[in-house]
């Protein structure tokens, strides 16, 4: 689910639940739908996400890569411990940007 966000605020994406080869692609959609919108920002929320896959970690690499080629950033709050741990045996908790929240991934920086 996508979050409207407030006036200056970056656009949010809050999955909930698992993200897997059936629902990464509503997900990667989400995230082209946010990193294409011009905003300098985009903050992915992953503090309801109960699982992830490889497919879902796809989606958020390539958002990571799309924003990094704009100029932009791609932030990203903090998963549950679980789920956390496929960030960590892909070495991805390095390349990612990690927030322990909402509000300090989309305060400015």
């Amino acid at each position: 689910m996508t979050s409207a966000p407030p006036e200056h605020s970056p656009p949010v994406v809050h999955p909930a639940g698992e993200i897997d080869a059936y629902t990464a692609p509503q997900l990667r959609s989400q995230l082209h739908e946010a990193t294409g919108s011009g905003a300098r920002v985009v903050v992915v929320d992953l503090s309801d996400v109960t699982f992830i896959d490889s497919a879902g970690l796809g989606a958020l690499v390539g958002a990571h890569r799309r924003m990094l080629e704009a100029d932009g950033q791609l932030r990203v709050v903090r998963p549950p411990a679980l789920v956390a741990r496929a960030f960590q045996l892909t070495g991805l908790d390095g390349v990612l940007d990690f927030y322990d929240d909402r509000g300090a991934a989309v305060a400015p920086q």
